[in-house]
């Protein structure tokens, strides 16, 4: 007999919905799926969703250079609570894998992590975005993505170079578009607000021009990209017109930017200084009406330590954790059907890391039990110091969201039960 039965649940997966259990063998495969089955324990789902596990693109994990912010531990502990069961672990500063060396330290650290950890290059030296990093060193240590972020795109001879060298190792890029030299002292959007405050701007065009200068770059060169945290429906509009065009691209937007609007920065908290900047609800609105044409939603989780966010709006660190409000967000603030979501969340990014096989797609007997079980009607209200990521501080506090994961399944091990994170000795 199998070891877990889900009994009663909602199952929801690429291939369509219906209520069946689902059956876990000893080895932490899908054994079987439909009614009446029966294991040696049983967990009652009934109201609930069985989903494939979610898949961030985008997530800051701390390193051996930064174990303050977070670690892997804590990282992957806030992920498996929201419901991911794969991340990948994005290099930028202090925690650059822009060497073999490093990126085998990092790799090495993962293997404490609660679910998958997918550690990302650097395809720049020091994410100095000027000197190109070893990546066919790096790519023949595992490495099939790469951070290509830095300061602001003026070299455009080492991109191009960067872009015709992905091809030769099959690595897909991910470009962060927010460092622009139109607004290098901006710390939030620009507009009235900005302009009511006194506070330096980011122009929505900023964004907007570093995407189609890259989304040109790519249908020259034929380069794999992947756009991260993308704010405004004009780059949502330009990279759908590249890739009708035969680019290929493709792109995320963040929780945060389809929730969270500027008027929040008037309280000049630095728990809403995130980078891209939170826009304005007329262009959110926009965003969410393209948002079926866009890929991917992704965390840009990028905790620090606590104290940081408590300086002066100017002088705090861009960033918000993400984990843990991304599903409750998506379901609040996004008048798409709940399948809609899951693909954003978890069949579409599996495709984009590479790791299909594994993660998201169809819930099949076969296929490890990567699984996330919720409530896609509970509300409830996020509070920072009851995150499982090591920073408290997140631009959600005291905000209500719907949408709430109970369970979630790691190759067939339970490592969240109602809503708690399993101790599993490490």
């Amino acid at each position: 007999m199998s070891e877990l039965l889900l009994q009663g649940g909602r199952v929801l997966d690429k291939a369509g919905d219906r209520l069946a259990d689902v059956l876990i063998d000893d080895e932490g495969r899908i054994a079987e799926i439909g009614k009446g089955l029966k294991g040696k324990e049983t967990l009652d789902v009934q109201g609930k969703i069985v989903s494939s596990g979610f898949v961030d693109l985008n997530a800051y994990l701390g390193g051996p250079e930064d174990q303050l912010s977070e670690t892997i531990i804590s990282g992957t502990e806030s992920a498996v609570k929201g419901g991911y069961t794969a991340v990948v672990a994005i290099s930028r500063n202090p925690v650059v894998a822009d060497n073999a060396s490093s990126v085998k330290a990092l790799i090495e650290l993962s293997e404490e992590a609660l679910c998958e950890t997918i550690v990302s290059g650097s395809a720049t030296l020091h994410n100095d975005a000027g000197t190109m990093s070893p990546l066919g060193e790096i790519s023949d240590a595992g490495v099939k993505l790469f951070s290509a972020s830095g300061p602001p795109l003026t070299d455009f001879e080492t991109t191009r170079r960067i872009m015709e060298y992905s091809q030769k190792y099959d690595i897909t890029l991910l470009y962060s578009c927010s460092n622009s030299y139109l607004s290098p002292k901006g710390v939030m959007n620009e507009g009235a607000v900005s302009s009511q405050l006194g506070i330096p701007g980011i122009p929505a065009v900023a964004e907007e021009i570093e995407v189609f200068q890259l989304s040109q770059l790519a249908l020259l060169t034929g380069a794999n990209l992947h756009f991260q945290q993308i704010s405004t429906a004009k780059s949502i509009e330009i990279i759908n017109e590249a890739k009708s065009n035969g680019a290929s691209i493709t792109c995320e937007v963040s929780p945060h930017h389809i929730s969270l609007d500027e008027s929040f920065i008037t309280s000049f908290d630095a728990r809403y200084k995130v980078l891209p900047p939170l826009r304005s609800k007329q262009e959110i609105a926009s965003v969410k009406e393209l948002i079926t044409s866009v890929d991917a939603i992704a965390t840009g989780h990028s905790p620090c330590q606590d104290h940081l966010k408590q300086q002066a709006f100017a002088d705090a660190p861009f960033g918000t954790t993400g984990l843990e409000a991304a599903l409750g967000a998506s379901i609040m603030h996004l008048d798409i059907p709940l399948k809609e979501i899951l693909r954003l969340m978890s069949w579409s990014p599996a495709e984009i890391a590479g790791i299909a096989e594994t993660h998201g797609g169809d819930l099949v007997p076969g296929r490890p039990a990567n699984l996330a079980v919720f409530d896609p009607e509970a509300t409830w209200v996020v509070k920072g110091d009851q995150a499982a990521s090591k920073c408290s501080v997140t631009a959600f506090e005291d905000i209500e969201l719907k949408g709430l994961v109970s369970h979630t399944l790691v190759n067939g091990k339970l490592v969240v039960i109602d809503g708690v994170v399993q101790d599993h000795g490490r």
